[in-house]
């Protein structure tokens, strides 16, 4: 007893001499302490597991130098070398780990509010951070506009999960307004204007996105160029540490990204990445009928900082997308063969720090998207190409505490050109085309308070609007409200007016139509009360109402014969002549956690009643009637019952799982029973009464690491329609049976059971 004694005391300063290392591991964005971190001495393979608290620790190290390698899956690899100088030192560690898909940067983003990430309480928002991003963007095609899918009461319009467009709530993607670093992008994909076949793709991949917000209702007038919704897309910076690469290969389609600094002082960063999508082969695959569509495009991005207050950024993707049908040979001389189309953009940036109150930025960019559709014989049927200029600036004005004022201005030229080939019922084609300019400008000013030692925030905007072409311009104002009842419950209240002026020059510039429509009007209302559980977890009530109206103007000065001499003057609204009326109004309730430990996602039911009907009305022009009276109809967005469903859990170091459930009680489709009257035509009842079935789609996923001392490999696969539910999507109507005046319908079915997997190279 007395020998063991004496070999313990001989042992114990051994021991208590013995080196340690330990440290504590967070999140670049937002600061989080983060768990289940793999913590690795390379040259003895000592390690440790970080805790939820983030903390670890690796004790009895001899003297010598070291090489400290952290990972997390879906976190860049680190590797930080040190030395222990004796056997007595010890050393501690801050670390800060990044996304994959997030600028590499040693400084944390904190948020006050992890829901939301930068705007005023008063802001009604949803949004995705980069790792959302990535992992609802499915495999299938890497596209974070298929990701907004996932959030509450959003869908794929009419269950076409081969497009990336979505409804937000009862609003068409028509009325969602996209901005990419607040330049407005009317159609952000690869797709070819007027074929409805086929797939396709956002323009940008989860690879560059570093953050998207969704504002679904009663936003701030910054965001007013649609009537129902707007989309906020932020690309990331590179990094400006160095060079990092990432290759990633698999069944959808292949990419290589590499980024790193510019200088020695590391003042400015660069990213470049390009992509070849195999989604073609995909949808081939599972429908035979279906076009063969295939895509490919590259981006490059830019930033350098002139002094430590003046920064400059530069922007571009670009890409092209092909389109034939696999037996042109069949089809008549008015039938789509073949297509393709270009997308161009391109911005440029400024900021100024003018001092730690003013922040002043301005941007010039360039977009283009061109497209033309062939028919068997190589003529073109169809031809549209629409280019945009686009300047403008704002200013952020800290004016005193919890006191901030902005103000912006756009000016937008827009040229268009269109053609198109019809039968001329003698076996031929006749063409006809236009083409036209037109200049858009808009201004916005907006102040948020927060009053009551931040326990009520205010926000109020006001924009104004006019376009060349209409001799109207409109004031919108918003306002919104949030108080903080307690100190976990929160109150949310928000109005605001907005018009949708045309994207697209469209009117002939000589022998005008003495009628147009003009900008439709919007009236958006929401309430809502937020209760938190806890700092991560949120539980979200609202109620909301949309409003639109849209109406005729006429040319000024018109009252006598047509056509005018010269070109066409502006249009005017004339009394009652509102012709359509819409709205969408319903109640939403979310429940979600965000964390990067342990689960987070979201569950969002959301209840939806759109409709919308026409109204006959006469004007001074003609002395009959236009359109018809028709009683409220559903729209074809009226989809009742909505279930988005998102969870994601890092089970250990070097494996992540996630899934979403998608549930919509079915879209209307444009059809209905129809009546034959006495002379012979038919008049539609009931319109847009009949609906596609009821829609369900499970998607896992799970991505695995395997680390090695420099890179590492990441193995991802994913299974779409886990359950093969068919999900109906419409696709045509037959004509009348005389025998009982019906319409036939002819449905597709939505992805199947689809596999995916692929490979991802970092270094």
């Amino acid at each position: 007893m007395h020998f063991r004694l004496l070999i313990l005391l001989l042992l114990a300063p051994a021991v208590v001499q013995a080196a340690e290392v330990r440290g504590k591991v967070i999140t670049a964005v937002g600061g989080e302490a983060l768990g289940r971190v793999q913590v690795l001495i390379l040259e003895n393979n000592a390690g440790a597991i970080t805790s939820d608290t983030g903390d670890f620790e690796i004790p009895n190290l001899p003297a010598g130098s070291f090489t400290l390698r952290i990972n997390a899956v879906g976190y860049r690899l680190l590797t930080i070398p040190f030395t222990l100088a004796s056997a007595l030192e010890s050393k501690e560690f801050s670390i800060t780990l990044v996304p994959d898909n997030f600028r590499h940067t040693d400084k944390v983003e904190v948020h006050a509010d992890p829901f939301q990430i930068a705007d005023s309480p008063a802001t009604n928002e949803m949004n995705l951070t980069s790792s959302e991003i990535r992992q609802t963007s499915t495999v299938f095609a890497d596209d974070p506009f298929r990701a907004v899918q996932t959030l509450p009461g959003v869908s794929a319009a009419g269950n076409n999960e081969f497009f990336a467009e979505f409804t937000v709530s009862g609003t068409p993607f028509q009325k969602v307004a996209t901005y990419i670093d607040d330049v407005l992008v009317q159609n952000p994909f690869h797709e070819i204007g007027n074929f409805n076949d086929g797939a396709s793709l956002g323009v940008l991949t989860s690879e560059v996105v570093q953050d998207m917000k969704l504002l679904p209702a009663a936003y701030p007038e910054k965001f007013g160029d649609a009537a129902g919704a707007a989309l906020d897309v932020h690309t990331r910076e590179g990094s400006r540490g160095s060079p990092l690469f990432r290759i990633s290969a698999g069944i959808a389609a292949s990419e290589v990204l590499g980024e790193g600094g510019i200088g020695k002082a590391r003042r400015g960063s660069w990213l470049l990445s390009a992509r070849k999508s195999y989604i073609n082969y995909l949808v081939h695959g599972r429908e035979r009928s279906a076009a063969a569509v295939g895509f490919y495009d590259a981006d490059a991005k830019l930033n350098y900082d002139l002094t430590s207050r003046q920064n400059i950024n530069f922007f571009a993707t670009g890409g092209h997308t092909n389109m034939e049908l696999t037996d042109p040979a069949v089809l008549q001389n008015y039938e789509y063969a073949s297509g393709h189309s270009d997308f161009t953009f391109a911005r440029a940036g400024w900021r100024w720090a003018a001092s730690p109150q003013v922040l002043i930025d301005a941007h010039a960019s360039y977009y283009a998207e061109p497209d033309k559709l062939f028919n068997s014989a190589n003529a073109l049927l169809s031809g549209n190409d629409h280019r945009e200029w686009v300047g403008g600036g704002g200013v952020n004005w800290a004016w005193s505490a919890d006191e901030v004022l902005q103000a912006g201005w756009s000016e937008r030229h827009l040229r268009d050109s269109l053609y198109s080939a019809q039968p001329n019922g003698a076996g031929g084609l006749t063409a006809q085309s236009f083409a036209g300019t037109a200049l858009r400008q808009s201004g916005y000013v907006q102040q948020a308070s927060g009053l009551l030692h931040g326990r009520l925030h205010l926000l109020g905007s006001l924009r104004w609007d006019t376009m060349s072409g209409y001799a109207i311009h409109p004031l919108s104002p918003q306002i919104s409200v949030a108080l903080r009842a307690t100190r976990s419950t929160e109150f949310q209240f928000a109005t605001g007016h907005y018009r949708q002026f045309s994207s697209r020059f469209e009117q002939p510039g000589a022998g005008c139509f003495p009628l147009g429509f003009l900008p439709a009007k919007a009236n958006h209302y929401t309430t809502s009360i937020e209760q938190r559980l806890g700092e991560n977890t949120r539980i979200r009530v609202e109620a909301f109402s949309r409003h639109d109206s849209s109406s005729i103007g006429v040319l000024q000065g018109v009252s006598g014969s047509l056509p005018l001499p010269g070109g066409c003057p502006a249009l005017e609204p004339i009394a009652n002549s509102v012709f359509k009326r819409t709205y969408s109004r319903g109640a939403q309730f979310i429940l979600q956690r965000r964390s990067s430990n342990r689960l987070s996602g979201w569950l969002g039911y959301t209840y939806v009643q759109a409709r919308e009907r026409e109204y006959q009305i006469t004007t001074p022009i003609y002395p009959y009637s236009l359109f018809y009276n028709v009683p409220y109809y559903p729209t074809l967005e009226d989809q009742h019952h909505t279930v988005n469903l998102f969870a994601m859990y890092r089970l250990r170091p070097s494996l992540n799982l996630s899934g979403k459930y998608l549930f919509g009680s079915g879209f209307p489709i444009p059809s209905g029973t129809y009546l034959q009257i006495g002379n012979g035509e038919y008049v539609a009842i009931g319109v847009n009464q009949t609906r596609l079935g009821i829609y369900q789609r499970l998607d896992v996923r799970a991505d695995k690491d395997w680390v090695f001392r420099r890179w590492k490999l990441t193995l991802y696969g994913e299974v779409l329609n886990l359950t093969n539910h068919y999900n109906a999507r419409y696709y045509y109507s037959s004509g009348i049976d005389p025998a009982t005046g019906q319409v036939l319908i002819k449905t597709l079915q939505g992805i199947p059971i689809t596999p995916t997997a692929g490979l991802a190279f970092q270094f």
